[in-house]
């Protein structure tokens, strides 16, 4: 497991260098950064959970500046390959041969650690964030709570809201769980599923809450999930067409080729003999339709929602596969070697770095840090290099028209970015006035102040 992590975390550090920055990718640390100020945070956007700022608490903490913090996320991130090995291999029978059981959890680990998917959702910082890993902590707690562990039903209750807490379509991994109910039942007793459910009921109250919220729009409950879920697309589509982009996407293009073994091993485990093996692939399928069915609800899914189902998929393929387990060790090397090469490339290569670097030349007194963006690729922006800043340890950026102003300039000539200093608002508003251009934003520091200070203004941001 350890040799695993290490593969998976080594392949994932390859892209570090691709990482977005941008909204979705700071808001998760931006809040949990809010909660170490002593603020209460909110969630990051309207369809996360409380979950998202939280796990992220850890993160900021530790890392010293914003290259340090994707690292360690993109570490953890690689904790998929394996939870994936101990999921299978706590899922098949102790009965079976062990050569099986070991060929088995080391393809599924394989399988995770060089899902190109899996690396595109890190680079992205969003895409639904650290679903997948706690789909995949779900998975294993689920196999071992069939194999009679009592404290499994329970812990999985939690990870499973924290994963939906996550992303809300990890929800539908839920038609996946109730084929499980009688087995579950049979291995735990009501009273052990009864402890879960009270558990995750507890765990769901503040996702309760915030559902309640978004839900009072004045519209309809699904006419308000929906405003919610289609906020980032022009056009609605037919469901047909949802689904169809949804599933190629994810196993044509995440996967290319190698996606066939993964169907080739859950076909292999439908037609197991053994009932109890056969349920981890109706745990990835149902799943799987599931999240399918809530999107077209909610008319927005992409093959990124589906990559919460990574962790169920490779387990199950991979047991079906080692059905003849030298055929599992063929195809975790033939999925290597199909899949080590398709490395997601980011926008802007080398962000990371740049706001770190621009953030440690800041002078050192109070700042108000800000942006212009006349066009092209916005190259620095204001919260990840204030961010920068306060994981350095610094505390002196603030609201104030009289202390310097540093402006950060985005364009598409020369290096794409620039960085000015004024000695307060006003000189930088009359540098910007002279400049007799349109920009396609002026402004971003209240994203940032607001952290500090819940209760900035949006006109203490103008300038």
């Amino acid at each position: 497991m350890l040799a695993l992590w290490g593969v998976a975390a080594w392949h994932r550090l390859k892209v570090l260098n691709e990482t977005v920055i941008g909204s979705d990718s700071l808001g998760p640390y931006l809040q949990a950064q809010a909660a170490l100020f002593g603020n209460l945070p909110r969630p990051p956007n309207p369809e996360s959970g409380d979950a998202l700022w939280f796990l992220m608490l850890p993160f900021v903490a530790l890392a010293e500046n914003l290259s340090e913090l994707f690292a360690l996320r993109f570490c953890v991130g690689a904790l998929v390959a394996p939870l994936g090995f101990a999921a299978a291999y706590h899922w098949l029978s102790p009965t079976v041969q062990s050569t099986r059981r070991w060929a088995a959890s080391i393809t599924a680990g394989i399988f995770l650690a060089f899902d190109p998917g899996l690396l595109d959702t890190l680079v992205s910082g969003a895409r639904s964030y650290g679903a997948p890993e706690l789909m995949g902590a779900t998975t294993l707690l689920l196999a071992m709570g069939l194999r009679q562990y009592p404290w499994a039903l329970p812990l999985m209750a939690v990870t499973f809201v924290a994963a939906v807490g996550h992303h809300p379509l990890a929800l539908g991994m839920a038609l996946g769980g109730m084929v499980m109910i009688s087995s579950l039942h049979r291995a735990n007793g009501g009273r052990t599923i009864k402890l879960a459910l009270i558990l995750g009921g507890i765990a769901c109250i503040p996702r309760i809450l915030r559902l309640a919220a978004i839900m009072n729009c004045g519209e309809s409950i699904l006419g308000c999930l929906g405003q919610v879920a289609q906020s980032n697309i022009v056009e609605p589509e037919p469901w047909s067409t949802l689904v169809f982009k949804a599933v190629h996407d994810r196993w044509v293009v995440d996967l290319d080729v190698a996606g066939w073994l993964l169907l080739a091993g859950l076909l292999s485990l439908l037609l197991c003999t053994e009932k109890e093996h056969r349920k981890a692939a109706h745990w990835a399928i149902f799943g799987t339709i599931g999240i399918l069915l809530i999107g077209v609800l909610n008319g927005y899914v992409r093959s990124y929602h589906l990559r919460i189902t990574a962790v169920p998929v490779a387990v199950a393929a991979a047991m079906g596969l080692s059905r003849a387990w030298p055929v599992a060790l063929m195809a975790s090397g033939v999925f290597i070697w199909r899949t080590h090469a398709l490395l997601p490339v980011g926008p802007d290569p080398g962000a990371l770095a740049r706001q770190d670097l621009v953030t440690g030349q800041l002078p050192q007194q109070a700042l108000w840090v800000d942006r212009i963006w006349w066009d092209g690729i916005p190259r620095l922006d204001p919260s990840a290099v204030v961010l920068s800043g306060w994981l350095q340890g610094r505390r002196n950026f603030q609201l104030d028209r009289n202390t310097a102003f540093i402006l950060l300039e985005n364009h598409n000539k020369e290096s794409g970015w620039n960085v000015l200093e004024f000695t307060n608002a006003k000189a930088a508003r009359l540098w910007f006035d002279e400049q007799q251009r349109t920009p396609h934003q002026r402004g971003g520091a209240y994203d940032w102040a607001t952290i500090a200070e819940p209760n900035t203004k949006l006109e203490d941001a103008r300038w």
